[in-house]
């Protein structure tokens, strides 16, 4: 087991969610820019995009710290380590008001959407029993006259997390579908929604490109942790295909296909040839922090396309 540490617990629970949100953040911009009527930001769909990923990554972390605290007797008394926690857990309640008050002033309809893209997030980790199906199907036949003393058996448990490929999937459609969605309620709502896009962006190319990086990214974390994976028989791509080389070639496809799609827009063009870049420069002996220039492939493009816009 490794060793808890206050810096490993600072990069965990604050650092690695910040930097994971600021994509959010960049993105969110992007569309609230494009898809305004005015040309404008709106305060309110960024504000939720970037918290809710805090919130969706911070749990998720601090929920293992804190397993992997409470596992080592030596942590009990040290008072330093347990305070980081309290502070974690202040981070999340103060994103969690923040993301309150930006839906507070939205549309109900973002309310919802906002709900079915962070509610899957939220349960990334968490055990789903089927303990309980079986106990109302088990009542429901004993009202139409069934055995009600059949022998009990283990209910099956799910952890969505541990569904091969899944991760890809979710983190492709949550930040890539789910931002859109968020910016689109919003915008709509206040009648300030734009009929056609400013060149060279268009709808097809902010949700493609987007839920293929951010699920292409999601499978690089997975190429950093191959030999952990593999020795712990966890299914992820890269460990279900046996090879890390096999999965840079799939990933180099991906994004190699969006960027002859998209070949008119010079920013997805330029982001993907950089993700594609990253894919060969990164590997299972880079340190963790280099993947987070993995998560950014989008970020300094639309940051480029903003900046020349003068915002």
């Amino acid at each position: 087991m490794s060793i808890l540490t206050i810096p490993k617990l600072a990069d965990e629970l604050f650092l690695r969610p910040i930097v994971i949100s600021m994509n959010s953040l960049v993105l969110s911009c992007l569309m609230s820019y494009v898809m305004s009527a005015n040309g404008t930001l709106d305060w309110r769909p960024i504000t939720i995009c970037v918290t809710s990923d805090i919130l969706a990554m911070g749990a998720d972390h601090l929920k293992d710290k804190e397993e992997e605290f409470s596992s080592d007797r030596n942590n009990a008394n040290d008072p330093r380590i347990a305070s980081w926690f309290v502070y974690a857990r202040t981070f999340l309640i103060v994103s969690a008001v923040l993301l309150a008050l930006a839906l507070s002033q939205c549309p109900i309809s973002t309310l919802l959407t906002t709900a079915a893209f962070v509610a899957p997030a939220l349960l990334w980790t968490t055990p789903i029993s089927f303990k309980k199906f079986g106990l109302i199907s088990r009542h429901l036949l004993g009202r139409f006259g069934q055995d009600k003393h059949q022998p009990s058996t283990s209910a099956p448990t799910l952890v969505i997390k541990r569904i091969p490929g899944m991760k890809a999937i979710f983190n492709g459609i949550i930040r890539g579908c789910g931002i859109y969605t968020v910016v689109l309620s919003v915008l709509s709502g206040s009648g300030n929604l734009t009929n056609t896009l400013p060149t060279p962006w268009s709808v097809v190319q902010l949700i493609v490109w987007s839920t293929v990086n951010r699920s292409c990214h999601a499978i690089m974390t997975d190429v950093r942790d191959f030999e952990d994976d593999l020795k712990a028989g966890v299914p992820t791509i890269p460990v279900l295909l046996g090879s890390v080389v096999k999965t840079k070639v799939i990933l180099t496809a991906c994004h190699m296909l969006v960027m002859l799609a998209f070949i008119e827009n010079p920013y997805i063009m330029g982001s993907c040839l950089f993700a594609t870049a990253l894919v060969w420069m990164l590997g299972k002996h880079s340190p963790k922090t280099a993947f987070l220039f993995s998560s950014h492939s989008q970020s300094l493009f639309i940051i480029w396309y903003l900046l020349t816009r003068h915002i």
